[in-house]
């Protein structure tokens, strides 16, 4: 598809459109801590950032619970705690987002909490992770992007949960294409 710029624009197949996308902590973990790690052809700081300046610039809301807050203090695979500079990093990210309207915050509320429950007991889903899911499901959310996938990779390769997809985390911009060799 020709971008206005005269740029092709090139999405994947297999990915939903960033609709209504939902972010799980490790997304905003990835961004607080500038990450370099390779993703999809690009880097997690890349894709964070894109995502961020697409809802800056209306293209869609991001959706994140409260928990999330909560729970960006921690790198999973290492146990690596955040510094108390990286910390204030984080919350005040957290304090500029809920200062504009591009990110829709979600208040874990009772319908949340039993929605996680059943969740939790139907896929043996952590606390945490069935408290993200409800909350994407609930919204309505059409993805949920989380790089710390743990249990999510068990339980949903491909397929939607209640019409939201689990996913790594992606952008919709402009991709490079592999030329052959």
């Amino acid at each position: 598809m020709a971008e206005p710029s005269g740029q092709l624009k090139m999405i994947a197949p297999s990915l939903p459109p960033l609709e209504r996308p939902y972010l799980d902590a490790s997304v905003f973990m990835a961004h607080i801590k500038e990450e370099q790690t390779a993703c999809r052809g690009t880097t997690r700081l890349d894709i964070t950032t894109n995502l961020f300046k697409g809802a800056q610039d209306g293209k869609y809301k991001l959706h994140t619970s409260f928990l999330t807050l909560a729970e960006v203090r921690r790198l999973k695979p290492s146990n690596k705690e955040l510094t108390p500079d990286e910390l204030v990093k984080a919350r005040g990210l957290f304090q500029r987002f809920l200062e504009h309207r591009w990110i829709e915050p979600i208040e874990v509320d009772r319908k949340i909490a039993e929605k996680a429950q059943q969740l939790g007991a139907d896929y043996s889903m952590s606390p945490t992770d069935a408290i993200h899911l409800a909350s994407a499901i609930l919204a309505p959310c059409n993805v949920l992007l989380v790089w710390d996938k743990g249990k999510f990779s068990d339980l949903f390769k491909d397929d939607p949960i209640e019409g939201v997809h689990v996913l790594e985390p992606y952008w919709e911009g402009i991709i490079p294409m592999a030329i052959p060799s």
